[in-house]
């Protein structure tokens, strides 16, 4: 009986040929496709193996695990099949082991344009129904799906493009080098491209090459592979495109190895060049910042808002450890990152800049002397210069903001309360909720957002009023409140995870992030009146105008299971979108991608092209001095 077990990088067709095989020929599969192997026999999981990856090779080829290898093969169905034809991605990173465990069995390499096959695999990530370690330790962003590669920690936070195009060029560059070692007669090619274009030639092709018989039809159309639609409409991977470019060039020499080796074994196997990139929606601009593997697009409305308030954005996010300015340039908008340890709270009041960080506040002011020192591709001005670091130690900042009278108020979320910034002490409180017994450590209601009334701290948001440690994550639902600080009542309670409570144009404004919404609070029923719902998990609100400027956070299910955007929300997306307060419309968005999956804090800079300065050469000479000081410096002499 023939054993075929295909081969290729996930996306790369193999699927779409096994159903083919399978369909009407009198060809079945065994357990090898299954991944039975490892589901009834743990030791050789990843899990088991320290999460290296999901490679098998000769070293890992004992008695025991061939005979292993030998009983999933025999283990098919249909029983009476005429062949067998075996497909797992994972098989594709164990060609090795199962050369040596199925001597008489061949191989087949599905080769498919590198570019489009790693498109489709971003898309499949995205659906989350590949995933084979869903909770794979210090892993974050997207569940991790097909094959485990090693070195995969090295792409903790990396893009999805990144991701993908790595593990492309890791299982191709291992299967490679497995077929290098097989005799030539034991594997042949098969071209994607010719599979969709003339099934019947390409299978024919295939199977004189193999030296094999197979008597079925091809089924028209082409069968489906689960829910996934195997001939994709043209140009399809054009959309991931802009992410993709900034990924290919660490792995084409990759890429010049499968095209060579492709070539040389399949002579007549069509390498057609990609078809040329539709152009963009006018609307729409995407921009990678230089020098990081950040990237963003954006909607031409919110260059325009930018540019017409004369203003910037800050955004924090707290989990790739970034600041992001966002500013407009010439229609377009620029974003520069700032390296931050942990960022989440943002305090804006004139020159002055505070940033809370996982154990300290960091503090600066804006600076012209300095500005017009740094190298930039526009003129900065707003070069805001680090000032001073008070180390809170790790308190969880959440929100920040000045008082009119120069204070510095943070929220406190690990200490259950709001205090003010000390400089001889970690903090100092000035409220906490009346059903918090005490201070400690344990985040016992996780306190997170303050909303200050004519200077002043006034409302504050909680996720429960629980009082014992952690108490609010059994209870993320419908139990949030704001509280009005000077008389400690509730004015708001059973809300889904309210943050970023700010006082604007005469209300009270809250994000529910458990439902992506914004709206306002009737302070006189405690009603909210729902604005717009987004489409991600709200968190970080600032307003220009009209307009309120909202942060989104693509929240995980394994984190947050119980809140209403888990299992409603269709899309989530990690930006700042913009909406028109007056009718609840979308006016525009800013989109990160890749890194930045979450979004903390949104604040407005009064400046055109700010910058943050680290500290270090550009300060060591630079002094800021006030204006009664300036008028006693005098200009240095030169010596001689």
């Amino acid at each position: 009986m023939t054993e075929l077990v295909l081969l290729g990088a996930p996306r790369s067709g193999a699927g779409l040929l096994a159903a083919i095989l399978k369909s009407g020929s009198g060809w079945g599969t065994s357990a090898l496709s299954t991944g039975q192997l490892e589901d009834s026999n743990a030791e050789l999981g990843a899990q088991s193996r320290g999460f290296i990856s999901h490679n098998l090779g000769t070293v890992d080829a004992t008695p025991r695990v061939l005979d292993l290898v030998r009983q999933a093969a025999t283990q098919i169905a249909p029983a009476d099949s005429e062949g067998i034809v075996d497909w797992n991605p994972r098989l594709s990173v164990r060609v090795d082991l199962l050369a040596t465990a199925l001597p008489d069995s061949k191989f087949v390499l599905v080769v498919r344009r590198p570019v489009p096959t790693i498109s489709s695999s971003m898309d499949a990530w995205r659906t989350r129904e590949f995933a084979s370690i869903p909770d794979l330790p210090d892993w974050w962003g997207e569940p991790w799906s097909f094959p485990l590669i090693e070195g995969w920690r090295a792409l903790i936070g990396a893009p999805p493009a990144q991701v993908c195009a790595t593990q492309w060029a890791a299982i191709t560059h291992d299967l490679l080098d497995s077929l290098a070692s097989l005799d030539s007669n034991r594997w042949a090619v098969c071209s994607y491209e010719n599979l969709i274009a003339n099934p019947v030639e390409e299978i024919a092709t295939l199977t004189r090459a193999l030296g094999i018989q197979w008597t079925g039809e091809i089924p028209d159309p082409l069968p489906l592979i689960s829910s996934v639609v195997t001939v994709p409409e043209a140009g399809k991977w054009q959309r991931n495109w802009p992410e993709l470019s900034a990924a290919l060039p660490s792995i084409q020499p990759t890429i010049d190895r499968y095209r060579e080796v492709i070539e040389a074994k399949g002579p007549g196997t069509p390498w057609p060049e990609l078809e040329p990139l539709e152009k963009p929606q006018a609307d729409v601009r995407t921009i990678a910042s230089e020098g990081t593997p950040f990237s963003s697009s954006h909607t031409s409305t919110m260059g325009q808002l930018l540019e017409q308030a004369r203003a910037s954005l800050v955004i924090t996010t707290y989990k790739s450890g970034h600041v992001i300015l966002a500013r407009a340039d010439e229609g377009k908008v620029n974003t520069e990152f700032k390296h931050v340890n942990r960022p989440m709270g943002v305090a804006v009041a004139g020159a002055r800049l505070a940033i809370g960080s996982a154990d300290a506040i960091l503090t600066f002011t804006a600076n012209s002397g300095i500005a017009a020192q740094v190298p930039s591709p526009k003129p900065v001005d707003a070069a805001y210069a680090p000032r001073s670091i008070v180390f809170t130690g790790d308190v969880a900042i959440h929100d920040m903001a000045y008082g009119a009278d120069g204070t510095l108020y943070f929220v406190n979320t690990r200490f259950s309360c709001l205090c003010r910034q000390d400089i001889d002490y970690s903090f100092t409180p000035v409220w906490r909720p009346t059903w918090i017994s005490g201070l400690a450590a344990e985040d016992r209601c996780h306190v997170n957002g303050l909303a200050m009334v004519d200077g002043k701290p006034r409302y504050v948001s909680a996720l429960s009023q629980t009082d014992v440690a952690g108490g609010w994550r059994e209870l993320t639902g419908t139990s949030g409140v704001i509280v009005d600080i000077t008389t400690d009542q509730i004015v708001a309670s059973g809300l889904a995870m309210p943050h970023s409570p700010r006082w604007h144009d005469g209300r009270l404004w809250v994000l529910e992030s458990g439902k992506g919404s914004l709206s306002t609070v009737d302070l006189d029923t405690g009603a909210l009146i729902h604005v717009a719902t987004l489409p991600g998990f709200t968190r970080g609100l600032s307003f220009i105008g009209p307009y309120a400027l909202v942060g989104l956070s693509q929240v995980r299910e394994s984190v947050f299971s119980s809140l209403p955007i888990t299992s409603q929300a269709a899309e989530r997306n990690c930006g700042v979108w913009m909406v028109d307060t007056r009718n609840g419309s979308i006016a525009g968005f800013l989109k990160f991608d890749g890194v930045v999956q979450e979004i903390f804090e949104v604040a407005v800079l009064p400046a055109t092209w700010p910058t943050i300065i680290d500290p270090g050469e550009l300060t060591i000479n630079a002094f800021v001095l006030s204006e009664e000081t300036l008028k006693d410096i005098v200009t240095p002499q030169k010596p001689g």
